[in-house]
């Protein structure tokens, strides 16, 4: 797309004409993205934003054209902060940026509803940045939840269906996740999309959340269990490829 928007330049007639083409329908996605952003922005109050972003979400309107004008305004208030500090706050004290930032994140959380657990959760754990709460994601949603709640005053309350120790996403799901997006990111880069450095630290983000998943495992079921034997295999041709044809090196 990027080759052919930058032919508007050639003399070639029949090239210029499919270059243009699609250079209207970009603007034209880009367009509805801006629309949906400003009426966000619109909202006034919280309660009001978060009931705007599910409709939003509900009409598919949260699509790449909307994130690519979000993060392309998050970015700009970034820079505007940077340069001008003291002016870029509202009435309430709350930045340009916070405030498009918290609508990004609650804007993913609404599109995570939509995908399947392994790839919502590889997401959810790739986007938040204290490890200690990444933990607490990954014993949440990859391990049995608990059989009784213990409340604050030392009481214990059974948990409803505990019996059945149903696991919210299971571990083999993370390991498909994190597969295709390696190899998405191989692919990408492969192409030109994204430079070395680049697709270098995303693969070792999933890096990283894989060994922070496997040391949950790992003490949740014990280190010899089946669990983390399936865990640590499924990963082990992205992270360790045995040819220099897999597609975790070449994209797919």
């Amino acid at each position: 797309v990027m080759k052919l928007k930058q032919s508007l330049h050639v003399s070639d007639v029949a090239v210029q004409g499919v270059a243009q083409a699609i250079d209207f329908v970009l603007n034209e996605r880009l367009a509805g993205g801006r629309e949906v952003l400003a009426k966000l922005l619109e909202a006034g109050e919280i309660r009001k934003l978060d009931a705007q972003i599910g409709e939003a979400s509900r009409e598919g309107k949260l699509d790449s054209a909307f994130f690519t004008v979000l993060n392309m305004n998050i970015q700009d208030a970034v820079d505007s902060e940077g340069e001008n500090p003291s002016t870029e706050n509202d009435s309430e004290g709350a930045s340009r940026s916070s405030i498009l930032m918290h609508i990004y994140t609650r804007c993913q959380e609404e599109v995570e509803k939509k995908l399947p657990g392994g790839v919502a959760l590889l997401n959810k754990l790739i986007r938040t940045e204290q490890p200690a709460i990444r933990q607490n994601q990954i014993q949440h949603y990859l391990c049995p939840q608990p059989d009784v709640i213990t409340l604050p005053d030392g009481q214990k309350i059974p948990v409803k269906d505990a019996d059945q120790r149903k696991v919210l996403v299971p571990p083999t799901e993370l390991v498909d996740a994190i597969s295709d997006a390696v190899a998405r990111v191989r692919t990408l880069e492969n192409a030109g999309g994204v430079d070395k450095v680049d697709a270098a630290g995303m693969v070792e983000g999933f890096r990283q959340v894989a060994k922070e998943v496997r040391i949950v495992i790992g003490n949740e079921y014990g280190v010899k269990s089946q669990e983390l034997r399936d865990f640590e295999e499924g990963l082990q041709p992205v992270f360790r490829p045995d040819s220099p044809d897999s597609p975790y090196i070449q994209g797919q």
